[in-house]
């Protein structure tokens, strides 16, 4: 491998290649009239008592590395470490990490350690598992010595933490005809507190080009109207929406910040 190429290889990139978004998981349902008095007590939360929206964390899940068993262990040991200390990832594992179980929007990083002319190298790529989109990859030399995985997870969770706080939460919203209230997909793992605010979206149309028909992305978000969290539990919530929004009863939504 020649010096231009591994120099390639180490930048990070940033590719958009939008799929549509997972069906999203079966949650139970709230009882309106049950509900009524946490939703109320939810409102009256004074806002200086409501915990910022920063507070929330993306689901993300870390799959074995492919390649050398005994290096590629090294690395996703010490990424798994820097992933379960980030005050905004929810790293999902064991039956939390299973499709059945995971939330609808998800990020994946996955890696795996190769050689090229004598060279071992460790590869990571983020993806927007929702969207399959390609977020981010990284490339680099890989060894066994201390220092050089030491400094590999520094640069590796310098990257990551610019990266998701640039990424907005969101979360899937399901409904059941009738039903005032809204189920969100995901919970207290992820940050969600009573009295917290988000953004109803519509699904982004496919942006598709009028010479290959073929879609290259999709159109920007388009919030519908604020929902107010009134009820938290471990893998869902519930949240009503406020009065100046207009929240459709048809079609696919989720909640975000922006």
């Amino acid at each position: 491998m020649t010096n231009p190429i591994r120099a390639a290889l180490a930048a990070l990139l940033s590719l958009a290649f939008l799929a549509p978004a997972a069906a999203p998981a079966q949650q139970p349902d709230a009882d309106d009239g049950d509900y009524a008095a946490e939703a109320e007590a939810a409102a009256s939360i004074p806002a200086a008592e409501i915990p910022p929206l920063s507070t929330l964390r993306h689901a993300v899940i870390c799959p074995p590395f492919k390649g050398d068993p005994d290096i590629a262990a090294l690395y996703r040991d010490e990424l798994l470490g820097t992933l379960r200390s980030s005050p905004r990832v929810d790293l999902l594992e064991g039956d939390r990490a299973l499709a059945r179980n995971a939330p609808a929007f998800t990020y994946r990083i996955s890696g795996e350690v190769f050689s090229e002319e004598g060279q071992s190298f460790v590869s990571l790529q983020l993806t927007d598992a929702a969207r399959r989109e390609l977020i981010a990859s990284f490339v680099s030399p890989a060894s066994r010595n201390p220092a050089a995985l030491k400094q590999w997870k520094r640069v590796v969770r310098a990257d990551m933490q610019r990266r998701v706080d640039a990424i907005p939460f969101e979360c899937r919203i399901l409904r059941k005809q009738g039903q005032d209230s809204l189920t969100l997909d995901r919970g207290l793992s992820s940050g969600l507190r009573p009295g917290m605010v988000l953004q109803a979206v519509v699904e982004e149309e496919p942006l598709i080009s009028p010479f290959t028909g073929e879609e290259f992305g999709r159109d920007t978000p388009a919030p519908v109207g604020p929902v107010r969290v009134f009820r938290v539990n471990d893998a869902n919530a519930y949240a009503r929406p406020l009065p100046d929004a207009t929240v459709p009863r048809k079609g696919s939504l989720y909640a975000r910040e922006f």
